[in-house]
């Protein structure tokens, strides 16, 4: 029995039903993209849509207005375009115009296919909801969990049906993105013909490209005896960085951008942390100093990820008769954590509607006395989630980027209180709306 999730089963092969030897031997094919070592060569891509984040911000006409949820969304989903499947979207790189109108899917090298393919993204995330506004199949499966994938086999044949929408415009970004990999295959064929006899093989490799389908077509041409992984495969892990790493990412960035913006004491504290750091101009921070030289950002990060949960459930499935809390579930059972209500345990998080990220530093009493699982924005165990250290590596060099520049305030016509629409991934309703003061 799958999970009840929103997603097509078209494209969740990989994180939802494969199952004990065949998960384990998918996932240690899947480990060795985020080494730490494959992370650090991502910087400066990863860097060059940090600059066009900037550059946007710079160009927008209206500096007491920044919608700020919306570029950060661009930067994020260029990155997963050029490091999942090695194409340039183009979103960070439009017009200063075009980057603050309020559109994010138009892609911006006039490449036809390139804005289909956004177009089809953004839909798939328009059917990714888990409240009553979402398809019949899940609002069902949220009351009866085992009746959602023959109802969504059923109606997905009815024509006019979200549920068939749905299965339509998924197979149309499936045919897209096999076509990326049939291009990506091309390319390696013609890197290999040009390279023949050549000698140089640390100049091959210090050439080959870094984005996962690459990696991932290396994996299937070197497979190993416990897994054979195939196109349908790569197809969906190369879905799931996009549905997965392109969202959830920007509600962070913005997150952090948005609380740090209205806690004076802690922007005083993160800017002489910042201003601690001073590379040679132009250079982004490295891997280990992402990792070693900045704490109170990680504090930070982390306190705002515990305020602004960004998923704000995760699904399990028991593989075996288990008690729980003096509850004893079956077999092939749903299990539903709520991640935001352990972040909100004043048990474990003292004062827990402050904003505070020393709760976070590694002497704190508070940290040492918590329980470890009090805090999973990742989730928990073999099945966390695997692009963690990916996402943050992103979110900590925009940080970095922008405080060098800027500080930022709530504009005017950013609305009090903050309201959220609370699907697979939690967001701004309505985004988030900054005020940029260069600095001096």
């Amino acid at each position: 029995m799958l999970l009840l999730t929103p997603l097509s089963e078209l494209n969740i092969l990989c994180s939802y039903n494969l199952r004990d030897s065949t998960w384990s031997a998918m996932r240690n094919t899947v480990i060795p993209l985020y080494q730490p070592a494959r992370l650090a060569r991502l910087i400066p891509v990863m860097q060059s849509y940090v600059d066009a984040l900037v550059a946007n911000i710079a160009g927008c006409p209206d500096q007491d207005c920044i919608p700020f949820c919306q570029l950060s969304l661009r930067m994020a989903i260029d990155i997963i375009g050029k490091t999942a499947f090695g194409v340039e979207f183009g979103l960070s790189k439009n017009s200063a115009a075009d980057r603050c109108c309020g559109s994010e899917t138009h892609g911006g090298e006039g490449d036809d296919d390139v804005r289909e393919f956004l177009k089809e993204y953004k839909r798939s995330m328009e059917f990714i909801k888990m409240d009553l506004s979402s398809s019949l199949s899940t609002i069902l499966g949220l009351f009866l969990p085992c009746a959602q994938t023959p109802c969504r086999r059923l109606l997905r044949r009815v024509p006019g049906t979200a549920d068939c929408k749905m299965d339509e415009n998924e197979r149309r970004l499936c045919r897209r993105i096999d076509a990326i990999i049939a291009g990506r295959r091309r390319d390696r064929a013609a890197r290999r013909r040009g390279g023949d006899g050549d000698g140089d093989g640390d100049a091959a490799a210090r050439s080959a490209p870094l984005d996962f389908i690459a990696a991932l077509l290396d994996a299937m041409e070197n497979g190993g005896k416990d897994f054979a992984l195939e196109d349908r495969h790569v197809r969906a892990l190369a879905y799931e960085h996009l549905i997965a790493g392109t969202k959830t990412t920007a509600f962070t960035l913005s997150s952090v951008v948005y609380l740090v913006s209205c806690h004076p004491r802690v922007e005083e504290k993160l800017l002489r942390e910042l201003d601690g750091f001073a590379p040679p101009r132009g250079r982004a921070p490295t891997a280990d100093e992402l990792q070693s030289r900045f704490p109170y950002l990680d504090q930070v990060i982390k306190e705002a990820m515990r305020f602004h949960l960004v998923s704000p459930l995760i699904a399990r499935q028991t593989s075996e008769r288990v008690e729980i809390g003096g509850y004893v579930l079956p077999k092939g059972a749903c299990v539903w954590l709520a991640p935001g209500v352990l972040a909100r345990d004043a048990a474990q998080f003292p004062e827990p509607e402050e904003f505070r990220p020393e709760r976070f530093a590694a002497e704190a009493e508070e940290e040492r006395a918590r329980h470890p699982y009090a805090h999973i924005p990742f989730g928990v165990g073999p099945r966390a989630c695997i692009g963690h250290k990916f996402a943050l590596q992103q979110v900590k060099l925009a940080v970095v980027e922008l405080y060098r520049r800027y500080v930022f305030r709530h504009s005017p016509a950013m609305e009090s209180p903050i309201q959220f629409d609370f699907d697979l991934v939690l967001a701004f309703r309505h985004g988030v709306k900054l005020r940029a003061i260069r600095r001096e």
